[in-house]
């Protein structure tokens, strides 16, 4: 996808330095029988369900978050009626890596 179809956010976010500093990262990899899904997105949800954000699944199926630290929860939509959640809780300093299997 890109910004001419409505999206202007890169595939699976930004890349991610190992030292985050004073951030809280939440990323991980969609898959579906042990593929990666490379078409969708992924949500994240704050603890009471609402919408905060949207990033576009890549081609490995990867997403990434730069969120506050609490707990999350991440959406997977992809094609085919594809679907997953996953609670998270995300730290500041630190990668909070999630696997969803939709």
């Amino acid at each position: 996808m890109t910004a001419a179809d409505g999206c202007g956010a890169p595939a699976g976010g930004v890349s991610t330095p190992a030292d985050v500093g004073d951030q809280a990262v939440v990323q991980g990899r969609v898959t579906h029988d042990g593929t990666a899904v490379a078409t969708g997105y992924a949500r994240l949800l704050d603890s009471g369900g609402d919408f905060v954000a949207e990033v576009p699944l890549s081609q490995d199926g990867g997403f990434r978050f730069f969120a506050a630290p609490g707990s999350w929860t991440v959406r997977v939509l992809a094609p085919g009626g594809l679907t997953g959640d996953r609670s998270v809780t995300a730290d500041t300093g630190h990668i909070t890596a999630v696997e969803v299997a939709v």
